[in-house]
């Protein structure tokens, strides 16, 4: 049974806070029904800033959480979430229901409240979120974890490689599959993995705009009476490396796609019921032997896991070296882990970072996506105030103003892009020196937006991005 404790047992270098009231209660002390230091963790503020982190050492599948407040205190938390990563770095909240999910906790310091997880979550890191919190006292908070150790074969595709299962029997013809991996990548597009047969079945498993695309066709006839081709597009910004689970059950015409335990059923198009399938599926990427249409898909960059095909272990098989693959050479089984990671905005907050004072270039670049269609991306002042930069998002489009007040008012206004709300990943770079400032969407320099106005400034020492003016 997956219901082993993780917490308790751990080493204190596994607990880290946000802050700390003062040694006594320090993160280690959150352990449940534990009484050491003075009962449990409190940090040195109350408020919404305020988090427990706890590291396991290696990935766990967690099914359920228990809470108390700090022992024998007026201290406990009320509310919290719960995020977990594989990082430490790049977080994703709970979700129950379709909503990032608030656990209630508790109402007195003593009495534990535990809650099963609907769906276990697999994770190295977790963080308790206190969202609300004892009116007689302050944030107290002893917690434990259930589960048990999570292991899995996992492969690293560079956007080079690509694995093949080869069929013995060289033709695979079934009324019945069960596909099923989990991914994770920041890659909005590429192929998860593909089969073709030479008389026009195929199935494709595929990233396209951070969507997950299933194309199949399991027969169309030349008299074009009978067209098979089915699509089915199913969830959205999957590109946030972040794990996701796809199941694809197939019995004939019949298919059930799940992503993440959200259930799409479907019927496919057309009146055959068998995939026919020759030669080979590709994990990765597109068959070199493929069609000339499929030479435009980009190969899938990220990591893959506990990939099965019909009871077959792929993964398995690619670490025994049982399969063959392309560019073998790159092929690894640890997860590279990206080096970005990216900052959620919301209505009221702002990032602002320290840049070179009094310099007389102004050079930034940064990458946003979102369905707003206005909000400021960035804002910094000259030195000495002599006047600003603002770069904002409006009705889709990109706006750069730059105001410079000396004895007179000088302003320049430049602007590109369109529908840039659409969800997408965007590039933004925008370059200012002595009478010269470029706008560039995308990396299209071809559509660089330039002017030569009367423009001298000197650079400030604060920016400010997502907010503030």
């Amino acid at each position: 049974k997956c219901d082993e404790s993780l917490v308790g047992g751990l080493q204190p270098q596994s607990f880290k806070s946000s802050s700390v009231m003062s040694g006594i209660y320090a993160p280690v002390y959150a352990k449940l029904n534990r009484r050491e230091g003075d009962g449990g963790w409190s940090p040195l503020d109350s408020d919404h800033y305020q988090w427990l982190q706890v590291d396991f050492g290696s990935r766990k599948q967690i099914r359920a959480i228990a809470t108390q407040g700090r022992y024998s205190s007026s201290d406990w938390v009320s509310q919290y979430r719960l995020l977990y990563s594989d990082t430490s770095r790049n977080w994703k909240p709970y979700h129950q229901d379709g909503n990032i999910w608030a656990f209630p906790g508790n109402i007195n310091s003593d009495t534990v409240v535990r809650h099963e997880l609907q769906h276990p979550i697999v994770a190295r890191y977790v963080r308790i979120v206190p969202l609300d919190w004892s009116g007689e006292g302050q944030i107290g908070l002893r917690v434990e974890l259930y589960g048990c150790p999570y292991w899995a074969d996992v492969i690293n595709f560079d956007g080079n490689t690509v694995l093949s299962y080869q069929f013995k029997d060289r033709k695979m013809a079934t009324e019945k599959d069960v596909i099923s991996l989990k991914f994770k990548s920041s890659s909005s597009e590429g192929v998860l993995f593909h089969g073709e047969g030479q008389q026009g079945d195929y199935i494709t498993l595929e990233l396209k705009k951070s969507k997950l695309v299933l194309q199949l066709n399991l027969g169309s006839n030349q008299f074009g009476n009978i067209y098979g081709h089915t699509t089915v597009t199913t969830g959205s910004l999957l590109d946030d490396h972040h794990w996701h689970s796809v199941i694809i059950d197939r019995h004939k015409k019949h298919i059930n796609l799940t992503l993440d335990n959200h259930v799409q059923h479907f019927k496919t198009n057309g009146e055959f019921v068998k995939l026919d399938l020759d030669f080979e599926l590709t994990f990765g990427g597109m068959p070199l032997s493929g069609k000339p249409s499929s030479s435009n898909r980009r190969n899938f960059k990220g990591c893959m896991e506990s990939i099965k095909y019909n009871s077959l272990n792929i993964t398995d098989l690619a670490r025994r070296k049982k399969m063959n693959s392309y560019n073998v050479d790159n092929l690894s089984f640890t997860c590279v882990e990206s080096h970005a990671v990216p900052v959620f905005f919301n209505a009221t907050s702002y990032l602002e970072v320290q840049g070179r004072e009094d310099e007389d270039v102004l050079s930034v670049s940064l990458h946003f996506r979102t369905w707003n269609p206005n909000g400021l991306l960035l804002f910094t002042t000259f030195s000495d105030e002599i006047g600003s930069v603002e770069i904002d998002l409006t009705e889709g489009k990109v706006f750069v103003h730059v105001n410079i007040t000396k004895s007179k008012k000088n302003r320049i206004d430049i602007s590109s892009g369109s529908v840039l709300n659409d969800g997408q990943w965007h590039e933004v770079r925008f370059m200012a020196e002595e009478n010269s400032a470029m706008l560039t969407i995308d990396g299209d320099e071809a559509s660089s937006v330039k002017t030569n106005s009367p423009l001298q400034f000197r650079t400030g020492s604060r920016y400010f991005f997502g907010g503030k003016i």
